[in-house]
């Protein structure tokens, strides 16, 4: 029997991710239009057919309901303030597209910052219960609320909600999450950089960095180095630690004589500048976690995590639960991985 196209089919096609396939087919706001036109002309050409049933579902519940009759998804920070999460661009990001699915759908975000004074488990389970609310996104939360980098607690009763924790930070609760695919971001990044001819390739990160992303980076970086011996990767020990400062970085770069080194933060590169170091000249540098926006990233090669449609695919899976009743803790909870893209800006050049 021949296999139904389906979305995976037209991702692979056309080099995008399926996410986008799906977001296309659904006249999207966050996807351009020629990437609209160039989805549903190849959808037509293999024959791809959507679940039109289903379709004709969604489309009435969100015709049918005004914005006052928005039902409510919980969406739960954390940090030293209520918008601690500005501080970083990924988590704005990460809002930002929930937000839009969430109204996509005929939903709100009902926002609740639960390191607040006085916001205790059971005052914000009893606020949760008296809005009717049945899904929950729990935003990631702030490495600086737990400076041990101890695992996070939230003391929730998970069999009330749908619930979708969108980081790794938060371990043990047998409930849905979604997280970046930090693991394949890494090699992804080691193996561009082996390619353009660089051998000694240091890894560089904060420690509560290396802590919120379960070392997956690290892992990889390990990894990669042990399973590609042929290529004669120098051993550069990862620099790990509670802050890099500038003299870390130089004296680790100096000792070690990089030739590229991988990084996520910002203030990296604010490091590298102060020590006249320049990017991409002197040596070649891959973000991890790059800003399209800033202008600090603006010529540095790395990794777009795609963390608008990580907003999207959160809301997405919480939605999915509701509709389903599918609420509480599962022994089959599922992680979901949004992959990321690699971006040619500059600052790896190709030394081959």
């Amino acid at each position: 029997m021949k296999k139904k196209p389906s979305l995976q089919d037209i991702a692979s096609e056309l080099g995008v991710s399926k996410m986008t396939v799906s977001l296309a087919l659904r006249d999207h706001p966050s996807i351009s239009g020629p990437t609209k036109d160039k989805v549903i002309s190849a959808a037509a050409r293999i024959g791809y057919k959507r679940n039109l049933e289903l379709s004709n579902y969604m489309a009435a519940m969100r015709r049918g309901r005004s914005e006052s009759a928005q039902l409510p998804i919980a969406y739960l920070t954390t940090g030293e303030s209520p918008d601690t999460w500005k501080k970083s661009h990924t988590q704005v990001l990460y809002r930002k597209g929930a937000h839009e699915q969430a109204n996509a759908y005929g939903y709100h975000l009902d926002e609740f910052w639960i390191d607040a004074p006085g916001m205790t488990t059971a005052r914000l389970n009893k606020i949760l219960w008296n809005r009717g609310i049945q899904g929950v996104l729990v935003h990631p939360f702030n490495p600086q609320a737990d400076p041990s980098l101890n695992p996070c607690k939230l003391d929730l009763p998970w069999d009330q909600f749908s619930t979708v924790i969108m980081s790794d930070t938060l371990p043990g609760t047998g409930v849905n999450r979604i997280i970046h695919s930090h693991y394949e971001s890494m090699l992804t990044t080691m193996n561009t950089l082996t390619e353009k001819g660089y051998r000694r390739i240091g890894y560089c990160m904060s420690s509560s960095n290396d802590f919120i992303t379960n070392r997956r980076w690290h892992a990889a970086y390990l990894v990669y180095r042990r399973n590609n011996t042929s290529k004669k990767l120098t051993e550069i020990p990862p620099l790990i630690a509670p802050e890099i400062t500038a003299d870390l970085l130089g004296n680790w770069i100096e000792k070690y004589k990089l030739d590229a080194f991988i990084g996520a933060s910002p203030r990296i590169l604010a490091k590298a500048e102060a020590l006249g170091i320049r990017l991409g000249e002197d040596i070649a540098y891959a973000d991890l976690d790059l800003d399209l926006q800033s202008e600090l990233h603006k010529n540095i090669s790395g990794i777009d995590q795609n963390s608008l449609h990580f907003g999207h695919a959160a809301v997405d899976l919480v939605i999915n639960g509701i509709l389903k009743s599918t609420h509480g803790i599962s022994r089959n909870s599922m992680t979901i991985q949004i992959e990321g893209t690699w971006c040619e800006r500059g600052s790896t050049p190709d030394r081959s």
